[in-house]
């Protein structure tokens, strides 16, 4: 997406997302090591100690950024920043519709998570669900849209094709979905029924996280989600990240196979990892998510990286464990 802030423009934007957590006792220590970590990874402002800025309130912000894409940038840092305050509040929730409306942003969500303060998780995660599911095809890998499930619910005819990806060389993007398959357990789309979400999401997804190098643990899934984001602020992006959010920080998603977290950005690196995850995000030339990585599969990775502009990880990158 590109979204860089003149020098001048970076402390009065970051005190902006400040105004956006500063409510009931103030901001967390966890929202505060959060916008720390944006500000130092993302503006290369790490001088800058956040929690002495001056908190600048909606319309101030939106008068200093005009930008239609910068300003919905901005509502995405404001809406991890508010997952990250535990318990959620009300105050919190209106102070960052406050933002969002003086900048002009709407959307699902933000929707969400204000039904979930007012209804509870149970609402919260079945209107999550309906705006996966209507943008569920930005979402899938294009080789396996809209296939017909057998009875049994499972997909041999896919999970072949992918196996046959083992055999490619050492080191090319199809053989490194496969390691990732096999590194951290998890089974092969196509082989294992999910209620939750269709194979053709897991495939592409799984894909992103070869390119990208995150783990699949609650931090490389949000982080995983923060690049996308910023990579291309997109509904469908949008709808991954919130997932991302909603079941590894806020503890709102309940999916029938997977737990719910909270506060996952307060493990040690977690913070800083999303804060250079937005900054990976930014400096990519193109979307490595939302195309077909079936037809790059024979790609080196390091080719792959290269074509989209993906910088190397600071920290771990589990694809050069193979």
């Amino acid at each position: 997406m590109s979204i860089f802030l003149t020098p001048q423009l970076v402390e009065p934007v970051a005190g902006g997302l400040l105004g956006g957590i500063t409510v009931d006792a103030g901001p967390t220590d966890e929202q505060l090591a959060v916008l720390q970590a944006v500000v130092a990874h993302l503006w290369k402002r790490p001088d800058i100690e956040v929690g002495q800025l001056t908190p600048i309130g909606p319309d101030a912000l939106a008068a200093t950024v005009e930008d239609p894409r910068i300003r919905r940038f901005l509502t995405g840092m404001l809406m991890t920043l508010e997952v990250c305050r535990h318990p959620e509040t009300q105050t919190q929730v209106a102070r960052i519709e406050e933002y969002a409306g003086a900048m002009g942003i709407a959307g699902e969500p933000l929707g969400v998570i204000r039904t979930w303060m007012r209804d509870g998780a149970e609402q919260a995660n079945a209107d999550h669900h309906r705006f996966q599911q209507e943008n569920s095809a930005e979402l899938e890998e294009p080789a396996f849209l809209n296939r017909t499930r057998k009875p049994d619910n499972l997909d041999p005819e896919l999970a072949e094709r992918l196996v046959k990806l083992a055999d490619l060389p050492k080191g090319t993007l199809g053989r490194t979905l496969m390691t990732y398959y096999e590194r951290f357990g998890l089974a092969i789309p196509g082989t294992q029924f999910s209620p939750s979400f269709v194979d053709a999401i897991f495939v592409s997804h799984d894909f992103t996280h070869a390119i990208s190098g995150y783990a699949p643990t609650g931090q490389g899934e949000i982080a995983l989600g923060a690049m996308e984001f910023a990579m291309n602020d997109s509904e469908g992006t949008w709808a991954r990240f919130l997932s991302s959010l909603a079941i590894h920080e806020a503890g709102m998603s309940r999916l029938p196979t997977f737990e719910a977290k909270e506060a996952t950005l307060t493990r040690p690196g977690a913070a800083d990892l999303v804060g250079e995850a937005f900054d990976r995000g930014n400096r990519c030339t193109s979307d490595f998510a939302r195309i077909d990585h079936m037809a790059m599969a024979e790609w080196p990775l390091a080719e792959v990286r290269a074509h989209f502009g993906v910088v190397p990880l600071s920290g771990y990158d589990w694809t050069l464990d193979e």
